[in-house]
């Protein structure tokens, strides 16, 4: 990756007046590039044998697993949100809150906002990120405007205080909201999300309609929920792409119809984290990266690890594992026990990854799916895929110990359960 003269700089100049952060050199440095799922749990199983540093340019974990509940009410907000730096000190890594400006992959060295900081092993947890060009090319100035106006609230470090704010302010007309085509990060969660809108919009009685708008196959279960308890509240239009968006006249344009809005949640297209594919971990012709479904390794260097949801296809039969956040914490496990293996020698036969998502159905009645993701191998190696999706019609609180469990499983004692 290039950098401008005054980038070098500046990360010449902060390597120097910070060295706080700087590994030990007894043991191999490993850093580990965002502070989501995979990253965690990768920094937490490399502490005992690793100087690990958790790089994240957020100081604080917002658990998007817990916004769609919190939004409906079904959660107090204490778990929502957790300190990077309580976790770190209390599970032997290093953090450092910091803007990661590229990879120098020859240099086995990150460029940040807080310096040059060198690795033996880099495993990059940087989540998604958002396609604006294709829905506004190049006018930035549409794109700006969308995200302030009409945020997704779908990715790491936004904040669903806005979401909330905009849903209770919310007091009529047509609300908007679309879906990303597949694969994106957490499928159900926009159905989830829009389950909720529905509710809010029936249980106070607005003259208002939610327009849903997805450019998938409908989700079975999803639609007869908005067929049997939202037909007033919902218009949900499967197989439908937005094409174009006006942020100013708050105009959609879909594959065959215009829509005007008062309200909406514009959720884009969606891509490998940008630092992915300007450091030139993406595959030919993809915005996903490209690493060994194995173990992870990026395929052009086997000291990289891409984790989490910018991991591209990993097999011809099914294409992506879905973008979870309990898959992207089975993949930090996965690369954590493969670095282990190399150091001892052993490389490991690595593991299978698995899924479990709890989604909301309906409110009321309560209607709870889980969703779990398992896969093995062919004979010819490749990997095959089963999904089953269970309903609670009497939920018991399921969803709540396992993600006390999954949290436990990031943060340790540090954790607010």
């Amino acid at each position: 990756m290039l950098f401008t003269r005054r980038q070098f700089l500046l990360a010449a100049s902060c390597t120097i007046c910070a060295p706080a952060i700087h590994a030990t050199p007894s043991r191999p440095k490993v850093i580990v590039v965002g502070g989501g799922w995979g990253g965690l749990i990768a920094a937490r199983q490399l502490a005992a044998r690793c100087d690990v540093l958790l790089i994240e340019r957020n100081a604080g974990f917002v658990s998007l697993a817990l916004s769609n509940r919190w939004l409906a009410g079904l959660d107090d907000g204490r778990r929502l949100r957790q300190d990077y730096r309580a976790a770190a000190e209390s599970l032997g890594y290093r953090f450092v809150q910091a803007e990661v400006q590229g990879i120098e992959r020859e240099r086995r060295q990150v460029v940040t906002s807080a310096g040059a900081l060198p690795y033996d092993w880099l495993v990059v947890s940087a989540g998604i990120s958002e396609d604006d060009n294709a829905l506004f090319g190049e006018d930035r100035t549409a794109a700006a405007k969308t995200r302030q106006l009409f945020p997704s609230a779908y990715t790491a470090g936004s904040d669903p205080d806005l979401l909330k704010r905009k849903l209770a302010e919310f007091s009529g007309g047509e609300f908007l909201m679309t879906v990303p085509p597949a694969p994106y990060r957490c499928p159900p969660a926009p159905y989830e999300r829009a389950v909720i809108i529905a509710q809010s919009i029936k249980s106070r009685r607005l003259p208002a309609r939610l327009t849903l708008v997805d450019p998938n196959a409908p989700w079975p279960g999803y639609q007869r929920v908005f067929s049997e308890f939202f037909r007033d509240q919902v218009n949900y239009l499967p197989n439908t792409r937005l094409r174009q968006l006006d942020p100013a006249r708050r105009v959609a344009t879909l594959d065959i119809d215009e829509i005007r809005f008062n309200e909406a949640i514009i959720m884009p297209p969606q891509t490998a984290a940008t630092l992915c594919r300007q450091a030139g971990l993406t595959g030919r012709d993809s915005v996903w990266a490209a690493v060994d479904p194995r173990n992870f390794a990026f395929s052009g260097d086997d000291r990289i690890f891409v984790i989490g949801d910018s991991v591209g296809a990993v097999s011809p039969l099914f294409g992506h594992y879905p973008k979870t956040g309990q898959m992207a914490s089975r993949m930090g496990q996965i690369v954590a026990t493969e670095i282990i293996g190399r150091l001892d020698g052993k490389p490991p036969d690595p593991a299978l990854p698995e899924s479990t998502c709890f989604a909301y159905l309906n409110l009321d009645p309560p209607q709870v799916t889980r969703i779990e993701t398992r896969y093995r191998k062919r004979g010819d190696g490749a990997l095959v895929q089963s999904i089953s999706q269970n309903r609670e019609n009497n939920p018991q609180g399921e969803d709540d110990v396992w993600l006390n469990a999954r949290h436990s499983e990031l943060f340790g004692p540090a954790a607010r359960l």
